[in-house]
């Protein structure tokens, strides 16, 4: 009798914390600050080899670097800090870079907020999300352009025929082109799973 009963509170009892929803994790201050981190180191470093490469070599091998080393970097950064990491936009170069349907929504509403000049250095926007069961932050940072992104991404008299040349045939259905100085150019956005 007491084996029967024991087994009758122990079944219970699994049953019970088995059906007990677990509690929904949250995104923490450490966590937003940490990803905040994250995508400023990544963007910066990504610049620095640019620049480097264009004061080196030029701005023709500059494009082929972003083509190549861009995203071999991309994924070493996010190997090494154990996140997913891409830029996305509307108007992307790589076809790698098309945002999924997360990414469509921000970008949306960076876009309505850029409109009305409210991007500031500190916008960003931060979510938990639960896919297939699994938790995860997703992260997303404006990306402004810069004076040195108009040598690619600028108007069309102001990018060279040699640059012009390199960018047709790495990327034939480019789209990246035509920025000025302060436009929304896309976001660096980041998962990470809990």
């Amino acid at each position: 009798m007491k084996k029967l009963l024991l087994f009758s509170v122990l079944s219970s009892l699994i049953v019970y914390v088995s059906c007990t929803p677990k509690p929904k994790p949250e995104i923490t201050e450490q966590q937003k600050s940490a990803l905040r981190s994250d995508a400023k180191t990544f963007m910066e470093s990504l610049k620095s080899v640019l620049i480097k490469e264009i004061q080196t070599h030029g701005i023709v091998s500059a494009v082929s670097v972003c083509s190549d080393t861009a995203q071999v970097l991309t994924n070493n950064y996010g190997i090494s800090k154990g996140i997913y990491i891409k830029r996305v936009s509307f108007k992307n170069r790589n076809p790698m870079n098309v945002p999924d349907e997360f990414e469509t929504k921000v970008l949306k509403m960076f876009e309505e907020m850029h409109s009305k000049n409210q991007i500031k250095p500190e916008t960003e926007y931060v979510e938990l999300i639960e896919e297939k069961g699994v938790s995860k932050v997703r992260f997303m940072k404006p990306i402004i352009v810069q004076p040195e992104c108009l040598n690619c991404h600028g108007a069309e008299e102001q990018i060279s025929s040699m640059v012009k040349e390199v960018i047709n045939k790495i990327y034939p259905n480019d789209k990246a082109k035509g920025y000025q100085i302060g436009d929304l150019r896309g976001a660096v956005s980041i998962q990470k799973t809990l």
